[in-house]
């Protein structure tokens, strides 16, 4: 049995895993050296589309969920690499609560061991754990898009709650996610409720620190599981990409629309259903859920989608009217008009007033839409700017709310900040729970093809010079949205980066 020595794992060293679990190690040891080998994708990888068919289709949870197979972009994870993976999930599940000797530790092993081969951290946390750090992640963290107003309670205005979470089993020796944060009108922390225990707790209690914890790691995994992988990957795009390959001629103008905001698409969500979602997977291993515990937090975000764009979504949660004290909304609204404005000038040159709804493609499309995800909600195709509103809605949620639950870089360097796994009494993620969080961390930062970029070889020949003028006024706007967030990030209590075009990919390719 190889140990924790031998140099062909990168945890060697001073992280003190558990000889016995060869999956974390093995895995860091795969990971890792993709990433050093991965070369950074640019707009040019971005190619042509191939052809229009059905696509073969894995069961991701049937019968509810199921991902194609084959991406005609080309594969990220060979095969012979998959075969590894299938046969590391045939490795026991074991769950080791060997604890680091101290944060500052930790953070120096990680450093040491994956600084190299980490993502760029886009936002550096001065505070992590304070209760400051519990108002930036739900105003202009990761908690933003779960933000929302209350009206009927006498110390709080806004909540983020993700209390919905205790429904769902976790393995032994760990407590249930599921926790609430309550905010008032200054944006202070004034209470934690955790569901496991069903108490509320305040800053003078001595329970406070690990109810922030219980707070933070389950906004951190609710908003992984149900929010990234099950809304964004598994719902969104998955449909989006199935849709726009299975019913688009290769030539159609509004195929060549989509073929930026679809690259990588099928090759990520595939990865995602041979590495993460299955049982004794990465997801399942790397967060204490059982594995019916992990596909119902999933399925609760595929489930709970309807299509309400970002702009109804802001009014909605009653955060539309806080001005730049919310840079969520402020800059999130920004990309939204420059996607909105490029979608509606485009779709204009091929189809003046509402002709794209006679478009036979088009109305098979949103069919295809219509037909495999039915809660959306959709009505029949009418007019030019029901199909404006759900394409802007489809490539905002692919490019600006992709960054805002999947860009975890910022928050899993300390294990003080965020974690995978709630232990009582504990508010420092264990070493297992630490290396399996840097293994994810580095299958989500390999740089692909960004929003700013020169995608002019996808557009149709035809009516070419309309279609490049359009894209380079696009392209400008999107120039401009990097100077107007650079700007008011000097004014603001710390820097928001979400919506940034500068680091926004153009899919959810990674």
């Amino acid at each position: 049995m190889s140990s924790i020595t031998d140099p062909v794992f990168p945890t060697q060293g001073d992280i003190p895993l558990s000889p016995f679990d060869l999956h974390s190690q093995i895995s860091s040891a795969l990971f890792c050296d993709e990433a050093r080998a991965w070369e950074p994708r640019g707009p040019e990888a971005v190619g042509i589309p191939k052809q229009m068919a059905t696509l073969e289709k894995y069961a991701v949870a049937a019968p509810f969920l199921s991902v194609p197979a084959l991406d005609e972009d080309g594969k990220k994870i060979t095969f012979s690499e998959q075969a590894t993976h299938w046969a590391l999930q045939n490795l026991p599940l074991s769950d080791d609560d060997k604890r680091w000797s101290s944060r500052g530790e930790a953070m120096e092993q990680i450093e040491i061991q994956y600084g190299e081969i980490l993502p760029e951290t886009h936002v550096q946390w001065q505070e992590t754990t304070s209760d400051r750090a519990m108002s930036l992640m739900a105003f202009q963290g990761l908690g933003s898009h779960r933000l929302e107003r209350v009206d009927d309670d006498p110390e709080a205005t806004y909540i983020v709650d993700l209390s919905w979470m205790v429904a769902f089993p976790v393995r032994e020796g760990f407590e249930r996610y599921g926790a609430c944060a309550f905010f008032d009108d200054n944006r202070q922390i004034v209470r934690v409720y955790t569901a496991h225990n069903d108490t509320t707790h305040y800053p003078s209690d001595a329970s406070w620190e690990t109810a922030k914890w219980c707070w933070r790691t389950s906004l951190f995994v609710g908003v992984t599981i149900a929010d990234h992988l099950g809304s964004v990957h598994y719902l969104t795009s998955n449909l989006l990409v199935t849709a726009t390959r299975e019913q688009l001629p290769p030539e159609h103008p509004f195929r060549r629309l989509l073929t930026p905001f679809i690259y990588g698409t099928v090759d990520v969500n595939r990865d995602a259903y041979v590495l993460l979602s299955p049982k004794q997977g990465l997801a399942h291993r790397t967060f204490a859920f059982t594995y019916d515990g992990m596909v119902r937090c999933l399925l609760k975000g595929v489930e709970s989608v309807r299509l309400q764009t970002f702009p109804e979504a802001l009014v909605n949660a009653g955060m539309d009217s806080l001005g730049d004290e919310f840079p969520y909304a402020t800059d999130g609204l920004a990309l939204y008009d420059i996607l909105e404005q490029y979608v509606r000038d485009y779709l204009a040159i091929y189809y003046p007033d509402d002709t794209a709804v006679a478009d036979p493609a088009i109305r098979r499309w949103w069919l295809a839409l219509t037909q495999q995800c039915p809660n959306l909600g959709l009505k029949p195709l009418q007019t030019a700017e029901q199909l404006i509103r759900v394409t802007t809605h489809f490539v905002f949620t692919v490019t600006g709310m992709h960054s805002q639950v999947g860009d975890v870089a910022d928050y899993t360097r300390d294990p003080a900040f965020v974690g995978s796994k709630i232990r009582a009494g504990q508010t420092l993620g264990d070493v297992q729970a630490t290396v399996q969080l840097v293994n994810l961390t580095v299958t989500t930062g390999l740089i692909q093809p960004t929003i700013i970029g020169d995608y002019r070889h996808t557009l149709p020949s035809q009516n070419k010079d309309q279609a490049l003028r359009v894209f380079e006024v696009y392209q400008r706007a999107l120039e401009q949205l990097v100077h107007d967030v650079n700007r008011r990030n000097l004014n603001r209590e710390q820097p928001f980066q979400t919506f940034n075009p500068t680091l926004l990919d153009s899919s959810v390719s990674i």
